[in-house]
C-alpha cells in the first residue's frame, strides 16, 4: 500500500491508498462481482452482493460472486489493518466494531447517486476501484448543497477511507461507457438493517 497525498480538506481526515490489495488479492476481490440484468433489474439500479465476516473471521453471510474460503485469508489480513485506521480516526468507534462487510457494487452505466453522509451503522468506510480502467471517482463535498466538491481520481485498486460522519458528504457516478465496479468495504455496527431480507 502507498499512501497518496492529495490536495484537499475535507470536513474530516480522509485516507486515499494505492496498491490497496496485492496483485493476487485483486484478481480474487474483482471475480467478486456480478453484472446487472436489466430483465431482473428493470430499473437498472446499483447491485450490490456481499460477504459479511464477524470480527472472530467467521462469514456469516455470502452472496457474492466469491467464494468465502477464498476471501476468508484476505479478510483476516485486513480486519486488523481496518480496526487500526479506525482507531486512528475515530477512536472511540472501535468498541461498536462487530463485522467487517465486502460489499461488491456493481453500479450502470450514466448512474449519478446522491450525495450522502453514510448511515450510522458504517464506522469505517473504504471504497476500493475495481474496474474498469478508466471511470469516476468518488465525489467529496463541503456540504449537502455540493459545494467545493472534489473528486478522488479513479484509479484501479486506489482506496478512500474515512469515518462516518454527520458532515462527511460524497457521492459517485458511473460514466457512460462501461460498469462501475467497487468494493465496498466497511467495519459495520450492526448488520441488521444492511442485509437483504
Amino acid at each position: 500500500m502507498k499512501k497518496v497525498t492529495l490536495d484537499y480538506l475535507w470536513t474530516n481526515p480522509y485516507i486515499v491508498l494505492d496498491d490497496f490489495f496485492e496483485p493476487d488479492e485483486f484478481e480474487t476481490v474483482k471475480s467478486g462481482f456480478a453484472s446487472i440484468d436489466r430483465k431482473f433489474n428493470p430499473r437498472r439500479g446499483i447491485l450490490t452482493v456481499k460477504c459479511t465476516f464477524n470480527l472472530s473471521g467467521q462469514c456469516v453471510y455470502n452472496n457474492s460472486h466469491c467464494p468465502e474460503k477464498k476471501l476468508e485469508p484476505i479478510n483476516a489480513k485486513f480486519t486488523p489493518i481496518l480496526l487500526n485506521i479506525l482507531e486512528e480516526l475515530t477512536p472511540h468507534k472501535v468498541e461498536q466494531a462487530k463485522y467487517v462487510d465486502w460489499g461488491f457494487q456493481t453500479t450502470p452505466k450514466s448512474l449519478v447517486y446522491s450525495i450522502h453522509p453514510d448511515i450510522p451503522e458504517k464506522l469505517l468506510s473504504t471504497v476500493v476501484y475495481c474496474g474498469p480502467e478508466e471511470n469516476f471517482g468518488t465525489f467529496l463535498f463541503s456540504n449537502q448543497n455540493g459545494n467545493n466538491r472534489f473528486e478522488v481520481p479513479w484509479k484501479p485498486n486506489r482506496g478512500l477511507i474515512f469515518s462516518k460522519a454527520e458532515d462527511t458528504w460524497h457521492s459517485y457516478s458511473c460514466n457512460d461507457i462501461q460498469e462501475r465496479h467497487a468494493l465496498v468495504l466497511n467495519v459495520l455496527s450492526s448488520i441488521e438493517q444492511l442485509m437483504p431480507g
